[in-house]
């Protein structure tokens, strides 16, 4: 076995040490130049299993899938402030009923903030209305005598060799 820091054979037992954060094995020469490695060499890298097993999800959301395939209406600040407003609360109030900071109550009547899906949920609880709706796709027109369907080879511009 040689040593890591100036690579002559180790006669003896090796020392290890941990020199600038790096744990080495190196003669009893060089062992003055780090402090003695106290650390086990090997770390168990087994981690326990969880009690309960959490389902594995793929996709780039990770996210309940309602929440997923839900869209907050675009009217959401009228419809917040009509609400509150026909129950006689303030945005003080509201803020506390849903756990939030009254600087966001105030943004999202105004517009200047779109609520979150947790948020979004609360609010619908406590006002009693519907903020979510179900996700649609966008309608594509029909081209009229098209006998075949666009496809990325269309797309492409390609550049000649000249």
């Amino acid at each position: 076995m040689n040593c890591e820091v100036c690579g002559s054979v180790i006669h003896g037992t090796p020392k290890r040490i941990v020199l600038e954060g790096t744990r080495l094995v190196v003669c009893s020469e060089c062992s003055i130049l780090g402090e003695p490695d106290l650390k086990p060499q090997f770390e168990s890298t087994v981690k326990p299993k969880p009690a309960i097993a959490q389902p594995i999800r793929f996709g780039s959301s990770k996210l309940p899938k309602d929440f997923e395939e839900l869209d907050i209406v675009e009217d959401f600040p009228e419809r917040i402030r009509d609400a509150r407003e026909k129950i006689g609360m303030t945005q003080k109030d509201l803020a506390k009923m849903v756990k939030e900071r009254l600087s966001i109550i105030q943004k999202l009547e105004v517009g200047k903030m779109v609520p979150d899906m947790r948020l979004a949920r609360m609010l619908e609880h406590a006002l009693k209305i519907k903020l979510l709706t179900p996700r649609s796709e966008p309608k594509v027109e029909d081209v009229e005598g098209a006998e075949y369907e666009l496809t990325l080879g269309d797309i492409i511009q390609y550049r000649r060799k000249d």
